[in-house]
């Protein structure tokens, strides 16, 4: 068991009512530790408890995790926790993006004066590295894929999310035309998660979605600051538009997920056949 994992269960049983501490903590170490042998990520599991214990307090909402997942190996493979969690942390990632991007807006009045500074910093990392911590982790959570492939994805997402974050803390500008920044910088994220999930090779065209989307709101993203309206307004609304590349590559995830599931298995299959034969 890693440290993040054991850290991960600590947290959980922390945040559990104080009547479930004991039980919880002596199941969820041994559903942990015991998690590869079911061919499942300790990790995820660890995540799991996590979001079970934040968001299942009450009595009347019970979980999965209220048996050991290590004597049910037929139930465990088909919810191994309540809370789905990378739905979650994609839904973390979207809001702090939206919050900060916000803020950045806002504080854009006051650009030159020292006193902002650490406010910029603060702001920027809900705009960039939350975001991207949170991507990077939702790919490591990805079901039935390798450690390899899981932690390649991650690697690409947090490359380009260190590279987002000097750019935007610099006076550098981007390689790019301003109207692709965000676009390419979804796609190379929507890359990591197609890494890690090994689609059907046309898959990849879904890349240029968010780069399309990116180009085409962009206009629109400079043409409220023209608008006159209250700075603030002005602000949420920029924001707004500018988290639809990103938007665009949750969806482009989703499909690629849903309509390649078949043509995987089948393949999986195939190679199984292959193997016995």
């Amino acid at each position: 068991m890693s440290a993040l994992d054991r850290a991960l269960v600590s947290a959980a049983v922390a945040v559990s009512p104080s009547a479930h501490r004991s039980v919880r903590r002596e199941q969820w170490l041994a559903d942990v530790r015991d998690a590869r042998e079911l061919d499942l990520s300790p990790t995820a599991l660890a995540f799991g408890a996590l979001t079970t214990a934040l968001f299942h307090r009450r009595a009347g909402h019970r979980s999965t995790w209220g048996n050991t997942l290590t004597t049910m190996p037929g139930s465990v493979r088909s919810t191994p926790h309540a809370i789905p969690t990378i739905p979650v942390l994609i839904a973390l990632a979207v809001a702090s993006f939206l919050a900060g991007g916000v803020g950045l807006g806002l504080i854009q009045r006051y650009d030159g004066f020292a006193s902002t500074v650490p406010t910029f910093l603060l702001v920027s990392l809900a705009v960039v590295v939350v975001p991207g911590l949170a991507v990077a982790a939702s790919v490591m959570l990805v079901p039935e894929a390798s450690l390899r492939r899981r932690g390649t994805g991650a690697v690409v997402v947090l490359a380009v999310t260190a590279l987002w974050w000097t750019l935007i803390t610099s006076t550098s500008a981007a390689p790019l035309p301003a109207a692709m920044v965000l676009g390419v910088i979804a796609a190379v994220w929507l890359a990591g998660w197609l890494i890690a999930q090994r689609r059907p090779g046309w898959t990849w065209s879904l890349l240029l979605l968010p780069v399309v989307a990116s180009a085409l709101v962009f206009p629109l993203s400079n043409s409220v600051f023209a608008a006159g309206l209250p700075f603030s307004v002005t602000a949420t609304l920029s924001t707004a538009i500018d988290a639809v590349p990103f938007l665009v590559a949750v969806v482009a995830a989703v499909v690629a997920r849903r309509l390649s599931t078949g043509v995987h298995a089948e393949a999986h299959e195939v190679g199984l056949a292959g193997e016995h034969a």
